[in-house]
């Protein structure tokens, strides 16, 4: 009867790293942005416990593959987050650049209507 490998503690991160991944694209993929937000916190601190860890052990080669495979299929989802995300991002930053054009010009004709206003009192 085979068993399957017991990986190292950094394996099992990289595991919780692709799982944090895959939910993170199921959200964007239903513009759920604020679950994207909430699920990038908990991806970002299993990032820095992926810092912490030992990382001069020696891997086996099944250990190894199976580090790739993972790093494969994060940077996968990773680019298709990134994908899905960089319209909605495109969209607020027009949203931004018009809203402060339109303080802006709120700002100088305002100014302008005021000082207008007080020559003529």
């Amino acid at each position: 009867m085979a068993f399957p490998p017991v990986f190292s503690p950094i394996v099992a991160c990289y595991e919780d790293i692709l799982a944090l991944s895959a939910r993170m694209h199921e959200a964007a993929q239903g513009a759920d942005w604020d679950t994207v937000t909430t699920l990038q916190q908990a991806y970002l601190a299993q990032v820095e416990r992926l810092r912490q860890l030992d990382h001069d052990a020696p891997f086996s080669d099944a250990e190894r593959m199976r580090r790739y495979q993972l790093l494969d299929r994060i940077l996968t989802y990773d680019a298709r987050i990134r994908d899905l995300a960089l319209p909605q991002l495109k969209r607020l930053g027009d949203m931004l650049t018009s809203s402060r054009r339109q303080f802006e010009l709120s700002a100088a004709y305002g100014a302008t209507a005021g000082a207008t206003s007080g020559a003529t009192t």
